[in-house]
């Protein structure tokens, strides 16, 4: 039954987010296997530039397509088979906004858990709307960013 109702909802979606969909798994396989299997200097220049902001002004032009991005990578995160942490899907989202010539700037952050181990959390904006991970940034403290 479960199968069954993810196929109905999934089969509701417009042609245009299941393409996006589509692409949002196949960037993110790649960014697994970058982050896997590569050095972190070749994920660098995926991040953009470092401690540089994009713009956080509206741009109804663009809206659409930032929530097309958004909702495509909720459905990455849902419906992939691999675990799809937040700085995999930050660097996706990104990704995908940049092909479409869109800012967005990701932000990482670090907090203390009470055991006194540090956990990591990265999260993704473009222009005024969050794209991903924004419901947990709130406990972390911006350490990085990059636009």
């Amino acid at each position: 039954m479960n199968l069954i109702r993810k196929v109905k909802t999934f089969a509701a979606y417009p042609l245009s987010i299941k393409l996006l969909f589509a692409e949002a798994l196949i960037t993110s396989v790649g960014v697994k296997l970058t982050l896997k299997f590569f050095p972190f200097k070749r994920v660098m220049n995926w991040l953009g530039t470092a401690r540089r902001e994009s713009e956080r002004d509206e741009s109804p032009s663009t809206l659409l397509k930032r929530k097309q991005i958004k909702t495509a990578l909720q459905l990455c995160n849902r419906y992939a088979f691999w675990p799809t942490e937040c700085y995999t899907l930050s660097l996706t989202g990104k990704l995908l906004l940049k092909r479409r010539n869109i800012d967005s700037t990701i932000y990482i952050g670090f907090n203390k858990s009470e055991d006194g181990k540090y956990k990591g959390h990265a999260w993704l904006r473009a222009n005024d709307t969050y794209i991903s991970g924004i419901k947990e940034a709130r406990a972390f403290t911006v350490h990085s960013l990059f636009s």
